[in-house]
């Protein structure tokens, strides 16, 4: 049994190393194609690529924001991106961008406590 597993063990080794270049191969193309395709920082376009594939890339942000520096803001209670979940506060993400786009005197006190972080742009095919 131990020179099965051994074989096992080798083959498994083997198909690792071949998933890992695979996904290094996978990620440098999807981010070649990205580069190729403009897309609004929080959107999506999907273009044809010829050969009758259309390829999609889907950009979008994520925020991380300090909740309670954002609740002891001196600021209206409708102006703060926050909704109430059972026990605590959880930062709205609509009503964040909602606000920073329609109430930029607003969006500059709240910026102040939250971070914005690009997420993974995602790449997907359709034939």
């Amino acid at each position: 049994m131990n020179e099965q597993l051994a074989i096992l063990v080798g083959h498994l080794y083997d198909a690792k190393r071949i998933e890992d270049s695979a996904k290094a191969d996978r990620i440098a193309a999807e981010e070649a194609i990205a580069a190729l395709v403009e897309t609004p920082e929080n959107g999506s376009k999907t273009v044809d690529a010829g050969n009758g594939v259309k390829v999609t890339v889907k950009r979008a942000l994520g925020y991380k924001a300090d909740v309670e520096a954002l609740r002891g803001l001196d600021l209206p209670e409708d102006a703060l991106p926050l909704k109430l979940v059972p026990a605590s506060y959880e930062f709205d993400t609509k009503k964040y961008e909602n606000i920073r786009d329609h109430r930029p005197d607003i969006a500059s006190a709240l910026a102040q406590h939250v971070t914005t972080v690009p997420r993974k742009v995602s790449v997907t095919l359709k034939m």
